[in-house]
């Protein structure tokens, strides 16, 4: 889910996100709560994004540190998230379907 999440992150910044920014925003997302990022991961992640031309990023000069990248959403990124979103909303869908005949499993066999 980490990339659904990065590409709706940056689909809100049109200027732009660090790395440690882009982790401090998944950080307020309630899917993380309990599973932390695994940041490694997320630049491997971000830099995998950039190859597929989801991404883009420009080097930031910094005068507290060195530069960092400042990643941005392409097009294609945003055609990608809106993808995204036809499939999650499928997916929530389906599991409200589960957990609805589930709870009647449940209610049934506590009457029973």
């Amino acid at each position: 889910m980490l990339r659904p999440a990065v590409l709706t992150i940056l689909g809100n910044q049109a200027q732009g996100l660090h790395g440690y920014a882009i982790e401090k925003e998944l950080q307020t997302l309630r899917f993380f709560e309990r599973q932390p990022v695994d940041y490694t991961g997320l630049y491997r992640l971000l830099k995998r994004m950039e190859a597929e031309e989801l991404l883009s990023s420009t080097r930031s000069g910094s005068q507290a540190g060195p530069s960092k990248n400042v990643y941005r959403l392409t097009n294609r990124g945003r055609r990608c998230l809106s993808r995204w979103l036809d499939s999650l909303t499928k997916y929530q869908e389906m599991l409200e379907d589960l957990l609805a005949r589930a709870k009647e499993t449940v209610e049934s066999c506590e009457t029973a």
